[in-house]
């Protein structure tokens, strides 16, 4: 099991290193693949063996090793933060597996279901850390996020339907259309009447976009739990951004990283919530 994880933590690193690169570009609306790794102060490409996650940030101190400009620590914790998460996400679905795992042939019918539910996994936290960094800093959603993680999630819940809480294909179709009723649909009705009640945009349309994208990982039940938390959530951090800010103005709060949280939340421990809520109010 040691080995699977060192390999998570490495995997989850390298892969925190391509955020990075999509944190930073995307907004701009910079290739993400016609160009290396360069150093935004002189310019000059990153050699790879200064570009190991992790590591060279480490060695080199967070510094250019051509000009000497500091590299913003976003880079290393993304990288680290990722790494962990992977480690985290494979120890919990495969840990029940270890006693088949030495088995010879290797049985895929066993294996093969943990490893898709933990790419599904991984493909989730790394969009969902992406859009709350990206939202966070620039207050938009891009588009390419959502729309890649959902085409990717919906391809893999074809595949191994077991993934997703459904019997069959069938009844897996139906809790998709919920899903997206229950969260897209819902969340884009309330940016068309919010917009003619406010007369403003009231809500942005990535955060739409982000509701979409949700539906292949969260049932229904867990999407308005990711809008209800996200709710609550957004007014606490709304009212601590406005009470530290130091502008007169009306600041922009974005609700991205909020919905990303709360879906995080809800997607691995939205049973658990769901169940004590309704027991709290049915009583019981």
């Amino acid at each position: 099991m040691l080995i699977f994880l060192i390999f998570a933590f490495l995997f989850g690193s390298c892969i925190g290193s391509f955020l990075n690169v999509v944190i930073l570009r995307l907004p701009k609306d910079e290739s993400l693949w016609r160009r290396g790794s360069h150093c935004f102060s002189c310019g000059k490409p990153i050699p790879w063996y200064h570009n190991i996650p992790i590591v060279s940030y480490l060695v080199l101190r967070g510094k250019c090793s051509m000009c000497g400009a500091a590299f913003s620590c976003q880079y290393f914790i993304i990288e680290l933060v990722t790494g962990v998460a992977f480690t985290i996400l494979c120890y919990f679905r495969f840990r029940g597996l270890l006693p088949f795992l030495p088995t010879e042939p290797i049985d895929y019918q066993i294996i093969l279901p943990a490893a898709a539910a933990y790419l599904r996994d991984v493909i989730l936290f790394s969009s969902l850390l992406s859009i709350t960094v990206i939202d966070a800093r620039e207050l938009i959603i891009p588009y390419e996020i959502t729309l890649t993680t959902f085409i990717l999630g919906m391809i893999l819940v074809y595949i191994k339907p077991q993934i997703f809480p459904a019997p069959d294909r069938l009844t897996l179709t139906i809790e998709l259309l919920l899903a997206a009723l229950a969260g897209g649909v819902l969340m884009w009705i309330v940016r068309i009447v919010g917009g003619w009640v406010f007369k403003r945009e009231a809500l942005g349309l990535g955060d739409v976009h982000l509701m979409f994208m949700l539906v292949p990982f969260l049932d229904w039940k867990r999407i308005l739990l990711t809008i209800f938390m996200a709710s609550i959530i957004g007014c606490v951090g709304g009212l601590i951004t406005k009470a530290l800010s130091k502008e007169e103005r009306k600041v922009e709060i974005p609700f991205g990283p909020y919905l990303s949280i709360s879906a995080f939340i809800a997607f691995f421990w939205g049973s658990v919530i769901l169940k004590w809520y309704l027991g709290f109010v049915m009583g019981k």
